[in-house]
């Protein structure tokens, strides 16, 4: 769905408008540069490597979605995607990054960093941007989608 110029005239019609948001895993990438990510079949998984005396080793946290486990942190204009940690392997080493935290369960990934590099954000007036809140998000076959609604 796209923004149009006539939504922005009569805001009222952006409040009940959901955006799409596709992160691949290159988007992810380039937000988060020291990691890498692979999405199969629903499931993310979040490669890290840690250098041990002369060689990398490679830690890969797998996880699986939640879809309606989201928060917007207002203070840090953080947008949180809470998934389930299906493996622990490497998760002390992602937690150490910012834009990562863990509840209960759940780990925590910041998407704003890789939803602003993204086309359709770019699309968005400035003064609407601030006003996005992360509504629910999926794991596709080969991407994740945020979807996002505007507050009032």
């Amino acid at each position: 769905m796209g923004i149009f110029i006539e939504d922005l005239l009569n805001f009222g019609n952006l409040i009940d408008a959901e955006i799409e948001i596709r992160l691949s895993p290159a988007d992810l990438k380039r937000a988060y540069a020291s990691l890498d990510f692979d999405i199969k079949d629903g499931v993310l998984r979040v490669i890290s490597r840690k250098k041990v005396l002369f060689f990398n080793k490679s830690y890969e946290l797998r996880l699986s979605e939640v879809g309606d486990r989201v928060r917007k942190d207002r203070e840090n204009m953080r947008q949180w995607a809470f998934f389930r940690v299906l493996s622990r392997e490497g998760l002390e080493e992602v937690l150490k990054l910012p834009g990562f935290t863990m509840e209960e369960e759940y780990l925590g990934i910041d998407l704003m960093p890789a939803v602003s590099l993204t086309e359709t954000y770019e699309k968005i007036p400035k003064q609407f941007r601030e006003k996005l809140v992360i509504n629910r998000y999926k794991l596709g076959k080969e991407y994740l989608s945020a979807f996002f609604k505007f507050e009032k």
